[in-house]
């Protein structure tokens, strides 16, 4: 997978770029699929991509499962949409690669505890993804978790809600 030249300066894991939001443990190993905590927030309330950093601009996407379309929010920080592109191929869980989430909790951090909506996940089959496109969002509690913040659409209407894996969510890009 080629990575993007505005990517290029991120540190990479197996050929994939590391997302700013990745948490990092001790020894120096790379934990995709888990934010954390402290970029998680300070992404989502300066509206800045997980993946390079930068501030979104006029238009973000955020990706979500179906109880999250449900809820009209996310924990996931945005992405801009040349990100959401490069993630939407490259990352496993995304582009489909993964057909089940994860069957044992991660060891390899013990202070990295799981979420709750993890926690039921595991060993169950991937969740469909959707790219929702935005111009803005609300930052506000997550309904599910409050302690945890998410981006909330609720006030925001999407310019477009696409899912990832049944058409080519990167065609206004």
């Amino acid at each position: 997978m080629d990575i993007p030249l505005h990517l290029q300066h991120r540190p990479t894991s197996s050929g994939l770029v590391v997302p700013v939001a990745t948490p990092r443990t001790v020894d120096g190993r790379y934990l995709f699929g888990l934010l954390e905590d402290h970029r998680q927030r300070t992404l989502l309330i300066e509206r800045r991509c997980q993946i390079c950093g930068r501030p979104h601009g006029d238009r973000l996407i955020l990706f979500a499962r179906p109880v999250d379309l449900r809820q009209r929010c996310t924990s996931e920080p945005g992405l801009c949409p040349p990100c959401a592109a490069y993630s939407s191929r490259a990352c496993p869980m995304l582009a489909g690669r993964l057909h089940q989430y994860r069957d044992r909790p991660r060891t390899d951090e013990p202070e990295t505890p799981d979420s709750p909506d993890t926690a039921r996940r595991r060993g169950h089959a991937a969740d469909a993804w959707y790219a929702v496109w935005l111009d803005d969002y609300q930052v506000t509690p997550h309904p599910a978790r409050p302690e945890v913040l998410a981006a909330s659409w609720r006030h925001h209407p999407p310019r477009a809600i696409r899912p990832i894996f049944h058409s080519d969510p990167w065609s206004n890009v």
